[in-house]
């Protein structure tokens, strides 16, 4: 049974939202500049979505505890997933298009950026490398960022919003 909120928690839950959308924006940004210098450290993207993910949530919580202490972990995970969201969407349109474009030629580019231990692991395996077998890469890589930001943004996020709590409740302590 769905408990009915507060008018409190409403508008906390709305000034969430607001906030969340002004870190989204500034996550797609820095999404298009992690792109711009890289597609391929993935490393560095995941560490880059949970900071995003850990800002977002807190930006989001600290709006809404401000009108409602309570609602500050589910206005972190709000907070996460839309920042997550919005620095994965530059790498899953870059994917996408690269779905769309794939050429043979790219293809042949793509084989030789191949190590030889994956030749080899795909000879024992009797995998061959060819249209397809890219095309499907590109199409899991989509779909791997989305998962990928949801997870991890309502993860971080909420973590993000206990923060938030504890930052708000030593602030209101006095210490």
């Amino acid at each position: 049974m769905k408990t009915p909120h507060t008018p409190a928690q409403l508008q906390a839950t709305a000034l969430a939202r607001k906030r969340a959308l002004l870190v989204a924006a500034v996550a797609l940004v820095i999404g298009v500049v992690m792109l711009g210098l890289s597609s391929a450290f993935l490393q560095l993207h995941c560490v880059m979505a949970m900071a995003v993910a850990l800002s977002g949530g807190i930006a989001a919580a600290r709006a809404a505890g401000q009108i409602d202490r309570p609602s500050v972990r589910r206005a972190g995970t709000i907070g996460g997933m839309y920042a997550t969201l919005a620095y994965a969407v530059p790498f899953m349109v870059f994917n996408f298009i690269d779905w769309l474009t794939l050429t043979p030629g790219k293809v042949a580019e793509r084989m030789a950026q191949l190590t030889p231990d994956q030749v080899a692991f795909a000879r024992q395996n009797n995998m061959q490398f060819g249209l397809e077998y890219f095309k499907a890469q590109d199409v899991a890589y989509v779909f791997g960022y989305l998962l990928f930001a949801l997870a991890l943004g309502s993860l971080i996020g909420m973590l993000g919003g206990i923060l938030a709590r504890r930052q708000l409740d030593s602030a209101e302590g006095g210490g």
